[in-house]
């Protein structure tokens, strides 16, 4: 469904892996999942591996944790996110929202 590899966060960058704790999205792509919300929006991670994709058209946000990488990806009805917006406070209530105004 999404073209990629599915890569595990490298180790050795001074950096915890798993990543867990708040982080800032670069929105990229225009989505109607993140609707409302200002560019560099915080969200709650708790994550090991991500999304490698040369398909820049799918991603809709990404992150920087070392390096760069997608965190969240649409295509046409599909999404996924690679951050809990269930655990992101105000942010994250917006973007289940907007999922839910999408899908009803």
């Amino acid at each position: 469904i999404l073209k990629g590899a599915i890569k595990q966060l490298p180790f050795g960058m001074n950096l915890k892996v798993p990543h867990m704790g708040w982080n800032s999205l670069e929105l990229k792509n225009k989505s109607l999942l993140f609707d409302g919300l200002p560019q560099k929006p915080y969200v709650y991670f708790v994550h090991s591996y991500y999304l490698d994709t040369d398909d820049e058209d799918i991603v809709i946000a990404k992150t920087n944790y070392g390096i760069n990488f997608s965190v969240a990806v649409q295509k046409q009805n599909v999404f996924a996110t690679q951050f809990h917006p269930e655990k992101s406070g105000e942010v994250g209530l917006k973007i289940l929202k907007n999922f839910a105004g999408i899908i009803f």
